[in-house]
């Protein structure tokens, strides 16, 4: 009995305490587990970045009946064209960046990271980078570079023109084909290559159109915000403020809905830039078209202010024209330059210096008939 008594205690169910402390070292241990697997990870990562660029140098992929380095790294290491191509990119760049290729190389900074970065640093303010990336995620380091320049400092203003965003869709096969056949069609029509925000933007403009010879509506429905303090454009969307400049913020607000102080308690209705009632008249005499010759845009409609409202334009119909968005945006931007009064209005394109062009220097004499 004494023996089976002795047994019986040994077996005991642990206490509250004991049960808690064994739970901490597991939990701990897991984490320093898990920690020291995505270090080595990383230096996996980097050990392979450098023997890319040697395969590459060395011409390895020859050997075995392979044309490109990235052929290889598709058929024998299971990369994408892209990611194969972006491996080979930010391995030649750590060439020039060695405190960041160190990095990488200790498990410190994952190659996402590592591939922001290659973007915009340089030999001279890497250690600016790497000091400001520290202890970001890689959406953060991606933010933090957005924007920037080669040689840029990571304290420097992004260019709003080079922030781009991503959309990645996944559709079925009938889906796809639908959008490769309507792409093509739109740039049959444009007469030109359309890039995605192009594209993209006509899309979107067409499936908040109305029908045709109807008075559309403003066609910025985002937000455009301009801070008090620092006079700075943004957009917000998808609970970001993304900065934009100058010439954008006037192009989107030359035809847009206001909604009033976002600071202020007052309660305004949106109401639209251009009221109502000039719209409707300028859209009917400009019969629900584009008016810049050649142009045989009848949707993605805007109202554009000849003499722009920062420089004294009023909300008349002799100040106002209708223009599709594309050729909105080039004026906007510089390209197509618009001059005259309503009753005889001269279009000019303007193209790089030293660029031949069917309208270089050729302007355009369009009569508007009443």
């Amino acid at each position: 009995m004494t023996s089976d008594s002795n047994i019986t205690s040994e077996w005991q169910p642990l206490s509250d305490e004991e049960a808690a402390a064994i739970r901490e070292k597991d939990w701990k241990e897991l984490h320093w587990q898990l920690r020291s697997l995505a270090q080595q990870r990383v230096a996996l990562e980097a050990k392979e970045t450098s023997l890319l660029l040697e395969a590459e140098e060395s011409r390895l992929y020859r050997r075995l009946g392979y044309s490109t380095m990235t052929e290889y790294m598709e058929r024998e290491l299971h990369w994408g064209t892209h990611a194969a191509n972006e491996r080979l990119r930010v391995a030649r760049e750590l060439l020039a960046l060695p405190l960041i290729a160190d990095t990488f190389e200790r498990g410190e900074l994952c190659f996402s990271a590592v591939r922001e970065l290659t973007r915009v640093a340089t030999s001279e303010n890497e250690h600016e980078f790497l000091a400001k990336a520290q202890g970001r995620t890689v959406r953060d380091v991606e933010r933090m570079v957005a924007g920037l320049r080669r040689g840029d400092s990571p304290e420097d203003d992004p260019d709003p023109k080079l922030i781009k965003k991503k959309i990645v869709l996944e559709v079925c096969a009938e889906v796809w084909a639908r959008y490769r056949r309507t792409r093509t069609e739109r740039e049959k029509a444009y007469g030109q290559r359309l890039d995605d925000s192009e594209f993209l933007d006509g899309l979107l403009r067409d499936a908040e159109a109305p029908a045709a010879g109807q008075m559309t509506k403003p066609a910025v429905q985002v937000a455009v915000t301009v801070c008090k303090s620092c006079k700075k454009n943004f957009t917000a969307a998808g609970g970001q403020q993304v900065p934009i400049d100058d010439l954008t913020a006037d192009w989107l607000t030359c035809d847009a809905e206001l909604i009033g102080d976002l600071e202020s308690n007052e309660l305004t209705r949106p109401k639209s830039h251009i009221p109502d009632a000039i719209r409707r008249k300028v859209m009917h005499r400009d019969g629900f078209a584009c008016i810049v010759p050649g142009c045989t845009a009848t949707r993605n409609l805007d109202v554009h202010h000849f003499e722009h409202r920062q420089h004294g334009g009023k909300h008349t119909v002799e100040n106002c024209g209708t223009l599709c968005g594309g050729h909105h945006k080039q004026h906007h931007f510089g390209r197509l330059k618009i001059m005259g009064s309503s009753d005889d209005r001269t279009f000019t394109w303007h193209t790089d210096e030293g660029v031949m062009s069917a309208t270089t220097g050729t302007p355009w004499e369009f009569v508007e008939e009443d």
